[in-house]
């Protein structure tokens, strides 16, 4: 059985739509909707409410929101409870072909050396995202390929998404985009759970690392597609997707590349001048300066009493 994890948090609109995808391009595999809400202050109108109880969903509804890690490892839990042998993880956004889901449990069953497998991800216009997947994020590539210094290393920065090298076969890789992932169930039960220190993002890279310290290969497989409509839950909230990303950063930096801080210094310091050049223009960025310090400033100290 196949257990498909979708977190949700405010954007029900979102979740109802990635749903209905779902029933109407069913794997052919048994499977179980699993839909954990991240504490939404907002409820879903009826017809979402009419949906989960027509199609058996298991709906969980979490107390607090402690982020994007911590509300999958919810429904992971679950998923592993309940005995599926595959997990689909998959953002509230992302839509599904014809398909896609049944493709991706193949291709496991087929390869045990592998425990996870990403699809080819589009956008609303079709077109295909170039960084569907993408090499070890080391300190040099922070800053070559995750800062403006990748307009003048674009050759590094084309080189780390694959950019200009995608084909319909499947191919092994390092990360995959955490908007949507397959994964065994041996798998899970290796490097699960999910790194919950950040809120959001750099999920994937160190997933990634995870993977690599099991011996598990992630594989991207192209001939299963999804469309991903990206930002549903963080739209309207830059400002706040700003300071978890550079939270998230600065954790990345310190547990899993075990970076000196005299390393990472450079990048804080080039992430904080981002956030008051958007202060100039964006009033939401100018009220949260204060918080931006805060938690960044947080994270920061505690870099330094790990790394000295």
């Amino acid at each position: 059985m196949i257990g498909i994890v979708i977190l949700n948090y405010k954007n029900w609109t979102d979740t109802r739509r990635c749903i209905e995808s779902i029933q109407k391009n069913p794997p052919k595999d048994k499977y179980k909707i699993i839909l954990v809400d991240n504490a939404s202050p907002n409820s879903p109108d009826d017809s979402l409410d009419a949906m989960i109880k027509k199609y058996g969903v298991i709906w969980i509804k979490n107390q607090k929101n402690e982020g994007y890690n911590a509300g999958n490892n919810i429904g992971i839990a679950k998923a592993l409870e309940i005995g599926c042998s595959y997990l689909l993880i998959s953002n509230s956004d992302v839509r599904y072909f014809p398909g896609s889901i049944q493709l991706l449990a193949d291709y496991l069953k087929g390869n045990p050396k592998a425990g996870i497998a990403a699809p080819k991800i589009v956008d609303r216009q079709g077109r295909v995202q170039q960084s569907c997947y993408c090499r070890r994020m080391g300190l040099l590539e922070k800053y070559l390929v995750c800062t403006k210094a990748n307009l003048l290393f674009r050759k590094t920065y084309r080189a780390y998404f694959g950019i200009g090298r995608h084909t319909d076969q499947a191919r092994r890789t390092y990360a995959v985009l955490g908007c949507c992932f397959l994964m065994s169930r041996a798998c899970a039960q290796a490097v699960m759970p999910l790194d919950e220190h950040p809120f959001l993002y750099e999920e994937e890279l160190m997933l990634g690392i995870r993977m690599e310290q099991a011996g598990i290969e992630t594989v991207y497989c192209p001939k299963a597609a999804v469309r991903h409509l990206h930002g549903g839950s963080t739209r309207g909230q830059k400002e706040e997707a700003f300071m978890h990303f550079v939270c998230s950063e600065l954790y990345y930096c310190r547990a899993y590349l075990k970076a000196k801080r005299w390393q990472v210094l450079p990048l804080y310091a080039y992430r904080t001048v981002l956030y008051l050049l958007r202060c100039v223009l964006k009033v939401e960025f100018r009220r949260g300066w204060k918080e931006y310090l805060r938690r960044t400033g947080a994270e920061w100290e505690l870099f330094r009493c790990e790394t000295g």
